[in-house]
């Protein structure tokens, strides 16, 4: 008896990082010894989970109004305004004075991206996404009855391929009228790598070239690592500073992580940021969005949204949190550098990696590699002819020790 749909049956869930990573977190419980390098979430030195002090103050400061009541599908006010201020940084006043600004509020910036999966490509169609990739993006489009294709990360320098981003994004044209592009950075996961603004640059005019009024563009900006950028905030600030220079057949959508940004994995919470010079196009998008997310989730979290309300909008935690940001930042910038110096030492070639939460070590054989270190009881992700390492969640001492037991692995499977 066939009770699921065609599509459904077709539904397994392989998230292969999900599982290894619980794996990993039951194997360290019962031995201590046990390196756990498989999830995206901040540790310690003493490999004990991290959270921002400003965080913890501010959800001392919240009462049961600000924690438990329904809220409404887009999102309390001071949320929108405090992540918008953060996203845009001092440009702030530019996007919502002279463009179209719209923020909704999302389970995790996993949310974004489903909602505009759902809204702004048909049935059958497909998302134009990174390769390499966090492959969750595939699972959410086949979610959303949407095929996707792929663009190539890298050229053969190791620097962002724009030429296969025009060449795809071109190839797909000629099936399909809208394109929703998909664009990681910066500390691209799974491989830590980061567009330099003369890419970002480049990348925009190349988007203004294709875009028209018959084959508009919805950029995708999966902005969940930003503010863990070794340039620091006004750099990257400046980077979105360059999405005005956009043309009105793009929509721009910004995916904002409150998870990554503040800690707040399990609490689910993140946004969407639309930003285009079409009117019409932001009260679809206003509407749309809102739309799915009364029909998906309802609504989000009170509780994360008056905590993010509160630890990006208001004093002195904002202050605070931004010192946090820069002392985070700083010891995942000298684990990185431990662990790509010992690459080097030992030859172990990466991924092109800048900074970030991960490293990736491209392989013939994942899953063999990854049996082979749990041998060593060294726990990392297989993601698909490659190992991911989250530097974010290791000490600085097993950043050290790591590449000289994947080298070993490597030759082992």
């Amino acid at each position: 008896m066939d009770f699921v749909t065609k599509h459904a049956k077709n539904k397994k869930d392989n998230s292969s990082i999900i599982f290894k990573s619980v794996i990993a977190k039951e194997a360290k419980a019962k031995d201590k010894s046990v390196i756990n390098a498989t999830i995206g979430m901040l540790y310690d030195e003493n490999e004990e989970f991290y959270t921002f002090k400003s965080v913890k103050d501010v959800d001392l400061s919240l009462n049961n109004e600000q924690k438990f009541p329904y809220t409404n599908s887009v999102g309390i006010k001071p949320f929108c305004d405090a992540v918008a201020k953060w996203v845009f940084g001092s440009y702030y006043d530019y996007f919502k004075e002279q463009e179209n600004l719209e923020v909704i509020a999302t389970p995790g910036g996993s949310g974004a991206i489903s909602n505009a999966f759902s809204n702004y490509l048909n049935p059958g169609e497909k998302v134009l996404l990174p390769d390499p990739m966090w492959t969750n993006y595939t699972q959410m489009a086949y979610e959303n009855h949407l095929g996707y294709t792929t663009y190539k990360m890298f050229d053969d320098n190791g620097n962002f391929n724009l030429q296969d981003v025009k060449e795809s994004i071109i190839n797909l044209q000629k099936e399909q009228n809208r394109i929703i592009f998909v664009i990681n950075d910066p500390c691209h996961n799974p491989t830590g790598f980061c567009l330099e603004r003369n890419e970002w640059q480049e990348l925009i005019n190349i988007i203004n070239k294709l875009a028209s009024k018959e084959h508009p563009i919805i950029l995708f900006y999966d902005m969940a690592y930003i503010d863990y950028d070794k340039r620091g905030q006004e750099f990257t600030r400046q980077t979105i500073s360059d999405f005005r220079l956009l043309n009105q057949n793009v929509l721009t959508i910004l995916g904002f992580s409150g998870s990554k940004t503040l800690g707040l994995y399990g609490i689910r919470i993140g946004a969407m940021l639309g930003i285009t010079k079409d009117k019409k196009a932001s009260l679809e998008f206003l509407d749309s969005c809102q739309y799915s997310a009364r029909a998906k989730y309802s609504m989000c979290s009170t509780y994360g949204m008056y905590l993010i309300a509160k630890v990006l909008g208001e004093e002195p935690y904002l202050t605070n949190f931004k010192n946090e940001i820069k002392e985070v930042s700083a010891f995942i910038k000298e684990r990185s550098e431990i662990f790509i110096n010992e690459c080097k030492n030992v030859n172990l070639k990466t991924e092109p990696f800048k900074c970030g939460f991960f490293v990736t070590i491209p392989c013939q054989n994942d899953e063999a590699v990854y049996d082979y270190l749990v041998t060593k009881k060294v726990h990392v992700a297989p993601v698909g002819n490659a190992i991911r390492v989250a530097i974010c969640s290791i000490s600085k001492e097993h950043c050290k020790l790591l590449p000289k037991l994947i080298k070993e692995a490597l030759l082992k499977a």
